[in-house]
């Protein structure tokens, strides 16, 4: 009963998250695949890796190993939302919605690594707060991709590569899927290992761009005001509320 009600969950967020992502249609040309079953097609040189991207997302996570300041701990949630990040510059957009079953945050968050600067935008009883915080995230990066096989999600014939982030350590087997046609980002997994508490995570990722939007990268004036009494107060609850975790598994 709760493997079929596990199974029903995934489902309705999958199928939730393509309908309020409705930005369009995937134009892939499959037509540029030529004998690739069996060998590697993507990241295979410098000039494929990406120096930017941007995509909608959804993770799904059932008791999934996440690096605290505490060490590994496992958690249980559902997040959506849009990320837009810069690797060359080291700047980062996140939108997000947060969901453990106890609590939810939506909020913003942009990063930048220049600076070793985050600022944190969240709705608290209906108003907007920013608050501006040490990076809590590191400079994402491609390097690390091992390549394992082949593989085909629906029809869509993909790279399977594994990574070992390292904020996880060896307490967890990361799988990523790319296509074949474009090298996009398509589906990652994650899976508790080496005697932790067993756990899964997997992270969907939709109308991925290979490069970053430069615009979502401005703060808006509510982060850019010295903050008041009120946001001051409400600065030392942060620790309660949900940053996004969607670089909690992988390193990009």
């Amino acid at each position: 009963m709760k493997l079929l009600l596990s199974l029903i969950l995934i489902i309705t967020v999958v199928f939730n998250c393509c309908k309020s992502f409705n930005m369009g249609t995937n134009k892939i040309d499959y037509s540029k695949i030529e004998n690739q079953v069996g060998q590697q097609q993507c990241f295979t040189s410098s000039s494929q890796i990406p120096t930017g991207y941007a995509s909608s997302y959804a993770i799904l996570s059932f008791n999934g190993n996440y690096p605290t300041p505490s060490g590994i701990q496992q958690s249980s949630f559902i997040e959506t939302g849009f990320i837009n990040i810069d690797l060359v510059d080291e700047q980062l957009f996140v939108e997000f919605l947060f969901d453990d079953g106890n609590s939810k945050t939506k909020g913003l968050l942009w990063g930048f690594g220049g600076n070793g600067t985050q600022y944190v935008s969240v709705d608290v009883n209906g108003t907007n707060y920013c608050f501006q915080q040490p990076l809590s995230y590191s400079v994402p990066t491609f390097d690390g991709l091992k390549y394992v096989t082949d593989f085909e999600l629906g029809t869509v014939q993909c790279d399977m590569f594994t990574v070992n982030p390292n904020d996880l350590g060896n307490s967890s087997k990361v799988v990523l899927l790319v296509d074949k046609s474009d090298c996009s980002l398509i589906s990652g997994s994650t899976e508790n290992i080496n005697n932790t508490p067993s756990g899964y995570t997997l992270t969907n990722y939709y109308y991925y761009k290979p490069s970053a939007d430069p615009s979502y990268f401005q703060l808006p004036s509510i982060c850019l005001n010295p903050p008041n009494l009120k946001q001051l107060k409400l600065k030392s609850s942060l620790p309660t509320i949900k940053l996004p975790k969607v670089f909690g598994n992988f390193p990009f």
